[in-house]
């Protein structure tokens, strides 16, 4: 699909995610979607099949592969986005890049473990200390998620220098987690610093863009951030929004499956629910 082409956006990125899944004929009403959209929503199964010279029957398998109950749930998502594309002002500037964030949370949510989710949610319920290290340009989201995870009654405290990162690492104790943000993974001064964390027995978590790296190999547990290199509007994306995202997930995570952490944030948070103001009073 060519990148100026108007429309289909998330559908046709799930399209071309599957499309080493696809016969011959799928790949013909592809190309018919691409070439012929407006056609494709308006026109019955049978009027479709005769013009791509298939069955009517292929159709609708092709809609249930990509994930939709039938064709015209298929025919019916297609035209919303459309709808919401019209409302763009510039699709050439606006468009392609809410495609790219649309890409990355998709990606983000596939790369996430639910294992993982749990294995770090044991951790972090039994932690005496949670630590979430955030160096130069990620020293802003290891503040911004210190305080929300504070809120869950935790004690969390943000490292945004590496000679705080230093000290903490050689007074760590066996029940501290450190949650470390590295994308690249590969800072050597960083992992110098890591060393004493797994001398000490600390439990590491590692974010990053890279399952092996530097850094990752010090990790008892690792998360995966998408990377954004090959995207179009990869200088534009601030990656940091999907580094919250995930602690989000984790944070989501916590709330839903311990009800410690639950309550504490409904005593805690000035925003939880219990803490709004009964407007019916």
């Amino acid at each position: 699909m060519k990148r100026d082409q108007k429309g289909l956006f998330s559908i046709m990125s799930r399209i071309d995610a599957m499309s080493n899944q696809f016969t011959k004929t799928d790949w013909k009403i592809v190309q018919y979607i691409k070439n012929n959209t407006q056609d494709f929503i308006s026109c019955s199964a049978q009027n479709l099949a005769s013009q791509i010279d298939i069955s009517d029957a292929s159709i609708i398998r092709f809609a249930q592969k990509i994930g939709f109950s039938g064709l015209n749930e298929f025919k019916y998502m297609l035209q919303t986005e459309l709808e919401k594309e019209s409302h763009l002002t510039n699709y050439d500037a606006y468009t392609l890049l809410l495609q790219d964030y649309t890409l990355m949370s998709e990606a983000l949510f596939k790369l996430i473990v639910p294992e993982n989710l749990d294995r770090l949610r044991k951790k972090l319920v039994k932690a005496h200390r949670i630590f979430i290290v955030g160096l130069n340009l990620n020293r802003n989201i290891a503040e911004i998620v210190a305080h929300k995870y504070s809120l869950l009654g935790f004690d969390v405290r943000e490292i945004t220098t590496i000679d705080s990162l230093k000290l903490y690492a050689n007074l760590a104790r066996k029940d501290d987690v450190f949650i470390i943000i590295t994308l690249a993974g590969n800072h050597s001064l960083l992992a110098e610093s890591i060393e004493p964390i797994v001398e000490n027995d600390s439990y590491i978590v590692m974010i990053s863009n890279y399952e092996k790296s530097l850094c990752s190999a010090y990790a008892d547990l690792l998360f995966l951030i998408p990377k954004t290199n090959l995207l179009e509007n990869h200088d534009t994306i601030s990656r940091e929004i999907f580094i919250l995202m995930l602690f989000d997930i984790i944070f989501l995570h916590l709330l839903n499956e311990d009800e410690n952490c639950y309550d504490n944030f409904q005593q805690i948070a000035s925003f939880s629910k219990s803490n709004q103001p009964d407007t019916e009073s």
